[in-house]
């Protein structure tokens, strides 16, 4: 559900746009020519041509990419937030034990599953939402260590 509303509420490269695609196919637009029908200099300039186009390629891919890491980032420090957000929340708010863990466990494993997902997005932010959720893990196992455990057993 968190990684739906991330997509929801980031819906840029997401689906067919989560990806690179090309504009122009550089072997289409400067096709080689046949070899017996093409001069020595004819070859060498549309092998040219195809390795400009190919070049241009490659740099609008590493814009894109860029691009798409850097809103990633900010997709992956919303997931983190918001498990951070329901972690505490499982903290602090009364609840049955069983709800409590499973929000607990929930928020974790979706933190963990974003973490790995956005890895490349090499977001500070997000590693620093990553280390307070940490350090709210190991108080709230601390605060939770009585029923923790035992939470099915009652």
């Amino acid at each position: 559900m968190v990684f739906l509303g991330a997509n929801v509420f980031f819906p840029q490269y997401t689906g067919s746009n989560s990806y690179y695609q090309p504009t122009i196919d550089c072997y289409a637009k400067y096709p080689t020519p046949a070899i017996d029908k093409a001069t020595a200099a004819e070859t060498a300039a549309m092998n040219d041509k195809q390795q400009k186009c190919y070049e241009q390629n490659v740099l609008e891919q590493k814009k894109f990419e860029e691009a798409k890491n850097a809103y990633d980032g900010w997709k992956y420090v919303f997931i983190a937030l918001f498990n951070l957000a329901i972690l505490i929340f499982a903290l602090f708010v009364p609840m049955q034990d069983s709800i409590v863990m499973g929000l607990f466990m929930g928020s974790i494993v979706t933190t963990f599953g974003a973490t790995v997902g956005y890895f490349e997005t090499n977001s500070k932010i997000g590693f620093g939402v990553l280390v307070v959720t940490f350090f709210v893990m190991l108080f709230f196992i601390n605060r939770k260590k009585d029923n923790f455990v035992d939470w099915k057993e009652r």
